[in-house]
């Protein structure tokens, strides 16, 4: 009695396990295909590695926040990644209506999703008296006067001004732009309109725009500029990084310059401090920004955030999903997709710090969640909880402030916004109390309170058959003691048998079922 018993209990924890693992076994992984961002295109490509060695096939070609939204309306991706949502007038460098994208894309219903934080970074090549300069300070009226023009040599009087810590050198300037459509030129234009909006508004008369003109994926340029316009982050880092551009300066993701191992200038915030774009200073800086029901981002809060550690140019990008099965998606790709959006919103952002980013906040991954949800074929989201997100696991403990968005999944510990309204609009009211979360903007009202909920739970692996991030991992089983009690007057061995009959149907029959309504599905 005691070998069957034995059989038996070592038959069940065999099949036991390989019911675990059969779920991520019998699911067909389609590779999915996307394009954009090259500011979020170091993550990107970090990630689809990652991703990779779990047998997912993620492609992207990074083309520029411009070119990847085109593709995505016209069909040619499953996926776009940008820096910006769709835009209802894209102009060009003529100042004329080049595209109507939010029309364009209406044909194709989409979803913005959060993928990662970052700064946009000025990087220089600048020495004095044969020495790098790697102490560069900038406030954001010079880097106006810069990218427009108005300041030509790095002896100029405004940028003596911002570095009274160091002698200048007489070198000239060149400015380096995007020759591409591009979310980081949209970015850095929509921060010179705000902060530095007697520059803008000269630069855009010089390039016949008209004063005033709107901030733009095609950053404006004019004849005798002294700009080099260069296309793709790569582009203009590396014309940057050439040791024959002496006094090159250029605006992009921060990681771009710490892969070339270049200085990037400290910005001068709000509070009068200068900062640089690391980590914590994006993730401090992003909880003064705005986010609108749709997961986008209004930074104008960003800009002013007075917090000394603030660096003002942070932002972070989207991801644009489908929600229909317009070709060329399928519900296949979907379930790719889906787990690649949890990875990437979990154990993902653990690298986003050594990359030259920052980690999302823990509402921006719930957002995450809600609108992967959306995508035709998606997996389930992992338990917020297993999300292996250092903001979430208590690694990253700054961004425990920030509130909840509309439309994501309330967790509790997570705090809200006092006073903000659930009626959809503009914001039209007036800031009198101390922000110290992400401000949602969910209608009209008077932000007066103060947002600082502290979440306290930490992720486990508790999933089945999945990492911490909710990627399946084939092979793996998650150990279950199950006790089976000895009974003084013997157990009969056919109850034993029956229990070994019930497992084997249970763990047999589901992979028989699925492998009968779905026939394209790989073992």
């Amino acid at each position: 009695m005691r070998r069957i018993k034995k059989f038996v209990i070592a038959t069940a924890a065999l099949f036991t396990s390989l019911a675990i693992v059969s779920p991520a076994v019998v699911h067909a992984d389609a590779p999915v295909d996307g394009a954009g961002s090259t500011w979020s295109q170091i993550a990107v490509d970090q990630w689809r590695a990652d991703v990779a060695r779990q047998g997912l096939v993620i492609n992207f070609q990074g083309v520029g926040s411009t070119a990847g939204r085109a593709s995505y309306y016209q069909s040619q991706v499953d996926f776009a990644v940008s820096e910006i949502p769709f835009q209802a007038a894209l102009i060009d460098r003529n100042g004329d209506v080049a595209a109507d994208e939010t029309a364009s894309a209406a044909g194709r219903p989409y979803a913005y999703l959060p993928i990662v934080a970052g700064g946009t970074a000025f990087m220089y090549n600048l020495k004095a008296s044969g020495q790098k300069i790697t102490d560069l300070q900038l406030s954001p009226t010079t880097l106006g006067k810069i990218f427009s023009g108005q300041v030509v040599m790095w002896n100029d009087a405004a940028i003596v001004a911002d570095n009274p810590q160091r002698v200048m050198p007489a070198t000239r300037i060149k400015p380096v732009i995007r020759s591409d459509g591009s979310g980081t030129s949209a970015q850095f234009t929509a921060f010179l309109e705000n902060q530095a909006s007697a520059s803008w508004n000269y630069l855009c008369q010089q390039a016949n725009l008209g004063s005033g003109c709107a901030p733009t994926s095609l950053y404006p340029d004019f004849p005798n500029s002294g700009f080099a316009a260069q296309q793709y982050s790569d582009g203009v880092a590396n014309y940057v990084a050439a040791p024959y551009n002496e006094g090159a300066i250029t605006y992009v993701e921060y990681g771009y310059a710490k892969e070339r191992g270049f200085p990037v200038a400290s910005v001068k915030n709000a509070s009068g401090a200068y900062t640089q774009p690391v980590a914590i200073n994006v993730t401090v800086a992003l909880l003064g920004a705005r986010i609108n029901s749709d997961g986008t981002q209004v930074l104008n809060g960003v800009y002013t955030n007075r917090d000394a550690r603030a660096y003002p140019v942070s932002s972070y990008s989207y991801m644009i999903v489908p929600t229909s099965e317009a070709s060329p998606f399928s519900a296949d790709k979907g379930a790719t997709l889906s787990d690649f959006i949890f990875y990437f919103l979990c154990a993902g952002q653990q690298k986003a710090e050594q990359l030259g980013y920052a980690p999302l906040p823990k509402n921006l991954v719930e957002y995450g969640f809600s609108a992967a949800a959306k995508i035709p074929g998606a997996n389930a989201a992992p338990a917020i909880k297993s999300c292996a997100n250092p903001t979430i696991t208590g690694d990253f403990l700054v961004t425990k402030t920030a509130p909840t968005i509309p439309g994501a999944t309330t967790v509790p510990g997570t705090p809200t916004v006092p006073g903000a309204t659930t009626v959809p609009g503009t914001d039209t009211g007036t800031d009198t109390g101390t922000d110290t979360g992400t401000e949602i903007d969910t209608g009209t009202g008077t932000d007066t309170g103060t947002g600082t909920g502290t979440n306290t739970g930490t992720g486990a692996d508790t999933g089945t058959g999945t990492d911490a991030s909710g990627i399946p991992t084939p092979g793996v089983a998650v150990a279950t003691s199950v006790v089976i009690e000895e009974s003084d007057s013997g157990t009969s061995a056919f109850v034993y048998l029956l229990i070994m009959a019930a497992i084997l149907a249970i763990v047999l029959l589901p992979p028989i079922v699925a492998a009968r309504l779905r026939p394209s599905v790989k073992i």
